[in-house]
């Protein structure tokens, strides 16, 4: 017996071809690059996650028939608050730091990838034919592309407002009494129930994988030796509650939680046996600087410093985590996601959240690499005695100024006598600017060529003596380290919006993801 899902599919040539002078504007114009990746799209690239979705679909569909029964003992909503609570990363130590991805899989391969293509879609025995997934997939990314987050409101709006940008999808506008056809512009429902199953299946995950792989494939991202790492935060959609509980010692302490909440719809929620759960888990308190909080999510950026190309974006289980802790578990993550990329990595670059001792050990026995991350003094203070004369003060971070208010210059180590070296700086005619100072007779009245300076390592002992920050070494890698910055900017500035309109982790993974996918595509061009 012929089976059909797995006869190729061909393109038909189509027998009117429809010219719309507004399309072909926008097609040579220099400013809508994202008109053109859409006309151009690659479809036979997607052919996989395409087969898997439609396979998602139908499951979808199946398991909504079904009632679904998660029921747990009767708890009161203060208990679960506080179980809650001890349950979040920063308060339990054995939760994950990042959010893990768990997604649906319990539904059997039958659709071939061959059968397949842009508005060709798979017959079912019953219900309507499905909405075309290429369609579907290129209006997310497109808006992305444009610059707007890729949520389902915002695609709904861009669908029924520009028709080029619908067309190049590949819908067409619906009249008011016209009958349902697979090719009309979705409605939003539809738009927020494809969003749900790309992301509870894991399939934007898989995606945005695919894309970043095939960029490496291809030699689009270029071999580096270095990874540089930071988070950022992106405000959330929901309030939060102040809640009171004891700590280690007893004392009483309070925390900012998400509100709990259940998904049930009964009448009396407080007497039902459904279970709490939190109305936004991820969320939390991030602290920016003093007296500054922001109740937000938190992600965390990996990227290639010198192309400026972010390699993975993920969420913080929970956004009030130090820094400091998701930098090595997200590289793990991604060596695991992209083996490839493991050989290529000698060194990763961080802020100085990760100038912790016990982490870069933790590094280079675990992975192999070497971690350098800018100089954090701890709350050091500034030394004023005992120092060498004509010397006014040694920073925290092991900067010499003297009485003249000039920056001495870095200029080594002698191991033997256990001292830094210092020399005075130059100005614009390369002459020492001890030449000059008013201060010389009591400072260095017999040097010729400026002022030297040993400061003993007592002074500084928490500076590294086999990597100071002062040194001009240091100071060349970690010029590099800003450039993840730019990633985030890229991500979160041109290609979506720092302010969130769904809660969860889950559907905030899925907002990264899709920004992760628009930003591959894009560099491809």
């Amino acid at each position: 017996m012929l089976n059909f899902n797995t006869v190729p599919v061909f393109e038909q040539i189509p027998l009117i071809h429809t010219v719309n002078e507004d399309d072909e504007l926008l097609l040579i114009s220099p400013d809508t690059e994202w008109y053109r990746i859409l006309k151009l799209f690659q479809w036979q690239d997607y052919r996989e996650i395409a087969a898997k979705y439609y396979d998602a679909l139908y499951h979808f569909n199946k398991s909504q028939e079904k009632p679904q029964s998660n029921h747990r003992d009767f708890e009161q909503k203060d208990q679960a608050a506080q179980r809650l609570l001890f349950s979040r990363a920063t308060m339990d130590k054995t939760a994950p730091v990042l959010h893990l991805e768990e997604y649906k899989e319990s539904f059997i391969r039958t659709i071939s990838p061959l059968s397949i293509a842009p508005g060709i879609t798979p017959n079912r025995l019953g219900g309507k034919k499905p909405k075309c997934f290429f369609a579907l997939f290129k209006s997310f990314i497109g808006v992305s592309l444009m610059g707007f987050a890729p949520e389902p409101e915002k695609v709904y709006l861009l669908l029924t407002s520009n028709l080029s940008f619908a067309r190049v999808c590949g819908f067409i506008p619906k009249g008011e009494d016209e009958q349902y056809w697979f090719k009309y512009i979705p409605s939003l429902r539809k738009l927020e129930q494809f969003d749900q199953i790309m992301t509870d299946y894991g399939l934007w995950s898989k995606s945005k994988w695919d894309e970043v792989r095939q960029n490496i494939e291809k030699g689009v991202i270029k071999k580096e030796n270095e990874l540089v790492g930071d988070t950022t935060h992106y405000y959330a959609f929901s309030g939060f509650e102040t809640l009171t509980f004891q700590n280690e010692k007893g004392k009483e302490k309070t925390k900012s939680q998400s509100k709990v909440t259940k998904s049930c719809h009964c009448d009396n929620k407080e007497k039902c046996q459904h279970p709490w759960k939190l109305t936004d888990d991820g969320a939390g308190t991030i602290v920016k600087a003093h007296n500054k909080y922001i109740w937000g999510h938190k992600a965390s950026i990996l990227g290639f410093p010198l192309q400026g190309i972010p390699l993975d974006a993920i969420a913080v289980t929970d956004a009030a985590t130090f820094d400091g802790k998701t930098f090595l578990p997200h590289v793990k993550s991604l060596f695991e996601h992209l083996p490839e990329v493991q050989p290529w990595i000698d060194r990763v670059l961080y802020d100085s959240a990760c100038d912790s001792k016990p982490l870069k050990d933790k590094f280079k026995k675990e992975l192999n690499v070497d971690l350098k991350a800018s100089f954090n003094p701890r709350r050091k203070k500034a030394v004023t005695v005992n120092l060498p004369r004509g010397m006014k003060k040694v920073t925290a971070c092991g900067n010499v100024v003297c009485n003249a208010d000039f920056e001495m210059d870095y200029r080594g180590i002698r191991y033997g006598a256990e001292k830094f070296i210092y020399r005075a700086p130059v100005d614009e005619n390369d002459i020492s600017v001890c030449t000059t100072c008013e201060y010389k007779n009591t400072c260095c009245p017999t040097a010729t060529e400026g002022r030297v300076v040993e400061i003993s390592f007592d002074i500084l002992p928490h500076i590294d003596t086999q990597e100071p920050p002062m040194s001009k070494r240091f100071k060349a890698i970690m010029i590099r380290r800003p450039s993840v910055e730019r990633m985030i900017k890229r991500l979160k500035c041109d290609l979506s919006d720092d302010r969130l309109k769904k809660r969860g982790n889950n559907s905030f993974q899925a907002y990264l993801d899709k920004t992760m996918i628009a930003f591959h595509i894009l560099l491809r061009r």
